[in-house]
């Protein structure tokens, strides 16, 4: 299996470092956008009753910050509390940017694998077809067809394994963008609580 995948030529390199860098940010993603590093259950409950009591300390914010990405909105919407609702808005809006930026991150570079991948493997397969054919003229009779199979086997190696990186790559990006928006629209609702329970203090 080995052996066919490499008879596709030096096209195959930069395919296969494709894969590995689709497996590493797969796993990256699946392991960083957990429900409990993002958006933990209770946390706002928390926060208020740490409010309640006067022990939401900075200290007690850089903890909150540091556990989930929920965790450093509320703690940002408790910071500037002490602004006008319309401007302690823009900033709760400020540092959801900067989460959905992180929350995001590497995913488009799954998008990209996703496109670049069948091309390369296209291009390596026209390649490997030109140099088929070119060598037919040196080819006896007797030999040719099935040289011209193998040789037509070989090449079309490279578009298949593109197929096989771009198609988990593409199921991969829009399940993450989808999970990514779920766990935006979670993040915005807790801090709409956080910031009418401020606001009505």
């Amino acid at each position: 299996m080995f052996d066919l995948i490499l008879s596709g030529g030096w096209f195959i390199w930069p395919l296969l470092i494709s894969s590995v860098l689709m497996i590493s940010i797969i796993l990256e993603r699946i392991w960083l956008l957990q429900i409990k590093l993002v958006v933990p259950e209770n946390l706002l409950k928390q926060v208020v009753i740490l409010i309640e009591n006067k022990k939401f300390t900075i200290q007690q914010q850089e903890s909150f910050a540091a556990m989930s990405h929920l965790g450093a909105m509320l703690a940002t919407i408790f910071r500037y509390s002490h602004l006008p609702r319309d401007i302690l808005e823009s900033k709760a809006e400020d540092k959801a940017e900067e989460i959905k930026f992180d929350l995001e991150r590497n995913i488009n570079n799954l998008g990209i694998i996703a496109s670049i991948a069948p091309l390369l493997g296209l291009l390596g397969t026209v390649v490997g077809m030109i140099k088929v054919f070119a060598n037919l003229d040196s080819l006896s009779q007797s030999n040719t067809a099935n040289l011209l199979a193998s040789g037509i086997s070989e090449a079309l190696v490279t578009t298949a394994v593109g197929l096989l990186i771009a198609v988990p790559a593409l199921t991969a990006f829009h399940l993450f963008n989808r999970r990514v928006e779920r766990l935006m629209v979670t993040i915005q609702t807790e801090s709409s609580k956080l910031l009418d329970y401020l606001t009505k203090k």
